[in-house]
Parts: C-alpha cells; sequence; structure tokens
C-alpha cells in the first residue's frame, strides 16, 4: 500500500487524481490533500476519502470549530503546507498547484526523496536546474504530469536522449488558433477561457489560449528531458488525442494517444513502471480523425519567447514566466485586453538593465527574490498598457 498526498485537490489535476485513486483503494491511501481557499470542498473531499491531513492556503473554517468535531488535522498557509509535507512523508507526492506558488511545495515534496508527480510546470520553468540538483541530492523521483511530458516521458522509455532526433509537442491549439489576429484586442476574458476541450483553472485557460502554455512547456520539456530547445517543435492538433512524439535518428517516431483525461498521465505516474487502470475513455481508431498545422508564429509569437529564453539562458526562463503572469493577472482583472498580454509579456527581454540574469541559485528565497523583481519591472512595463 502507497500512502499519496495531493497538493491542490479541489482543482482539475486534484479532483482527476482521487478518481483514478478510487479504482485502486487496496494499492494507494490518501492521506493528505491541500487547496487554495475552497475549504467547504476541501472538507468534503477530507470526509469522503477518510484523509486525517489537510491544509487550507487561504482562510480556513467558518461557522463551525472542525478542530473540536473533528480528528482531521488542519495546516494553514504556505508554511502550513511545508509542514504538513514533512510531517505525513507519503511516498507519493501529486503537485496540482497552478503558478509559480507551487515552487515551495514541489520543493519541500522533492527534500522528501520520495517520487514526486509534476503537474505544475513553472517552478521547472524558474529554476528546472536547481530542483533537478535538488532531486538528484535528496534521491527524488520527479515524473511529469501534464499529458504532453509525460506522453514524452513515456516514448523515451528504454532509450536515451542521444537517440533523440526531436521531440514534438503537440497543442490543440486553444480557441483563437484558428483567429483573424485583427480580432485578438477584442477578446473577452469568458472567451478566453473557454477551452474547447480541457477544464482548467483560469491561469492556465489564459495561457492556453495564448499559446504561452505551450512556450513554457517547451522550456519544461528542454529542462526535464536535457534536449536542446532546437530539437523541440510545436503542432497544432486539434482533437489532442496525440499528446506528443519523439522523433529518433533512425526516423522513427513515437507517439503516446489517449483519449484527452488527464488522468491517463495521473495513472501511468502513479504506477509507474507498472500500469494501472485509469477510469478514461478508450480510443476506436475507426471514430477518429488527427488534424495537424503548423502554428501561426505572427499570432502567437508566445511560441518564440521560449526559445528566445533559452538560448539567452541564465534566468530569463524565469523573468519570462514572471511577466507572463503579471500579464495573465492583469487580463483577468480586465486591466489590458488580450493583445497586450502579448506585448506586455515581449518586455521580459526587456529588463536585463535593472535585472540580474546570471544570479545563481541557492535556496527558495533566492528564487522568490528575483520573481519578485521580475514582476516589479513587469508592472512598469505594465504601465503603458493599463486602462
Amino acid at each position: 500500500m502507497k500512502t499519496v498526498l495531493v497538493l491542490g485537490s479541489t482543482g482539475s489535476i486534484g479532483k482527476s487524481t482521487l478518481e483514478v485513486l478510487d479504482l485502486h483503494k487496496d494499492n494507494f491511501k490518501c492521506i493528505g490533500l491541500s487547496a487554495n481557499k475552497n475549504f467547504q470542498a476541501l472538507h468534503a473531499q477530507a470526509n469522503k476519502y477518510s484523509v486525517k491531513n489537510i491544509c487550507i492556503q487561504e482562510g480556513g473554517p467558518s461557522g463551525f470549530n472542525i478542530e473540536e468535531n473533528s480528528d482531521i488535522k488542519i495546516y494553514r498557509g504556505s508554511d502550513g503546507q511545508s509542514e504538513m509535507i514533512r510531517d505525513i512523508n507519503a511516498d507519493i507526492v501529486i503537485v496540482g498547484i497552478s503558478g509559480a506558488i507551487g515552487l515551495e511545495a514541489t520543493h519541500e515534496a522533492i527534500k522528501t526523496g520520495k517520487r514526486v508527480l509534476i503537474a505544475n510546470k513553472e517552478p521547472l520553468v524558474m529554476c528546472g536546474e536547481f530542483l533537478l540538483d535538488e532531486a538528484k541530492k535528496y534521491q527524488s523521483e520527479i515524473i511529469p504530469l501534464d499529458s504532453e511530458h509525460s506522453a514524452i516521458f513515456q516514448c523515451l522509455q528504454g532509450s536515451s536522449k542521444d537517440d533523440v532526433n526531436k521531440i514534438i509537442l503537440c497543442c490543440s491549439g486553444g480557441p483563437f488558433w484558428d483567429k483573424k489576429i485583427e480580432s485578438f484586442e477584442k477578446i473577452t476574458v469568458k472567451e478566453a477561457l473557454d477551452h474547447p476541450i480541457w477544464k482548467m483553472g483560469e491561469k492556465i485557460s489564459i495561457d492556453s489560449s495564448t499559446l504561452m502554455n505551450k512556450s513554457l512547456e517547451i522550456i519544461e520539456a528542454s529542462v526535464l528531458f536535457g534536449v536542446d530547445s532546437n530539437k523541440i517543435d510545436v503542432v497544432i492538433h486539434p482533437q489532442h488525442i496525440v499528446h506528443s512524439m519523439v522523433e529518433f535518428k533512425d526516423g522513427s517516431i513515437i507517439s503516446n494517444l489517449s483519449a484527452p483525461d488527464m488522468k491517463a498521465s495521473i495513472s501511468y505516474g502513479l504506477g509507474f513502471p507498472k500500469r494501472i487502470e485509469s477510469g478514461i475513455e478508450k480510443l476506436s481508431f475507426s471514430d477518429l480523425s488527427l488534424n495537424f498545422f503548423e502554428p501561426d508564429r505572427k499570432k502567437f509569437p508566445t511560441l518564440d519567447y521560449a526559445k528566445k529564453a533559452l538560448s539567452l539562458g541564465g534566468n530569463f526562463p524565469l523573468i519570462l514566466n514572471s511577466f507572463n503572469e503579471v500579464a495573465v493577472d492583469l487580463f483577468l482583472q480586465e486591466k489590458i485586453n488580450y493583445l497586450n498580454i502579448f506585448q506586455l509579456i515581449s518586455h521580459a527581454f526587456d529588463a536585463i538593465d535593472n535585472i540580474d540574469t546570471n544570479v545563481k541559485f541557492d535556496t527558495v528565497d533566492d528564487i522568490f527574490h528575483l520573481q519578485a523583481l521580475s514582476k516589479k519591472q513587469a508592472k512598469v512595463f505594465a504601465e503603458r498598457y493599463t486602462f
């Protein structure tokens, strides 16, 4: 019986993880859950799955004193989440927290020396080398959970990076891949949040619509698999049945296909190296129609931002991610328009005069410090776009 801690349990990744765990009650036991601020949903999950340790990032119980009426232990805030990770010492930690705020939890999970399943790409983008060094130091096993990198991870089994000619990341294209750029300025928040395939949180939904999500995935793939960015391509695949492909130097290509359901990669990460039931819908090839298109980089310059950040090296990936987080937040607040997102992110490469792009990270605090400086600089550039 393996014990599991689910961070971000009330989000889409967390809910899907609990559904998979439900199928394998004899093999996995969830012993901890965390959420940002939806305490009611978190408490309901704890009761349903008999979980005795929960962490709420913001707020907490209201209307009743859960500590006196339950044997559930409550941790609070980011410090509490780190404490819970250390206290319960689960065999597997699922990091389903979106955005840079998941960095501290990811690092704390790595320090347990156990298996860490990461759905949150931002920490690897911000400080991938630091986290991989820490994983080596603590003998922790990192397995990607997002469908594209899980697919690459699976395709590479039995091969080395020296065998790889090219990694091909598949991209649904989001809601606007076939929309004219002239209409981008008038795109609303509601439209941008309406992803045609995935049901996700707000931040990642906006990233998917701008293809910034794919840009971050280029950086993540380069970091995780040790492949130069010039060997990473992106194709638009609206059906998102093919999650990613690896072309080898002999010309052969291995791809990973499944219904677009995160439970596939979650079950793989939980069971690795074995495969376990995921509960997803099975494919019928006679009913499939698969299309692939080249992305329009004039409409979506975000794809080139990743390769530029990687080619410049140093901390440019962190700076790029910070500018994106500021841009998305301002758009969600309706303080900038959709086209301004791309314009603001592009200024990440203009921040070199005010930010040390080559500082070495020794601690997580060092990373957060540079992120804060980067966001401060992003907000300065944002002043020219805000309403």
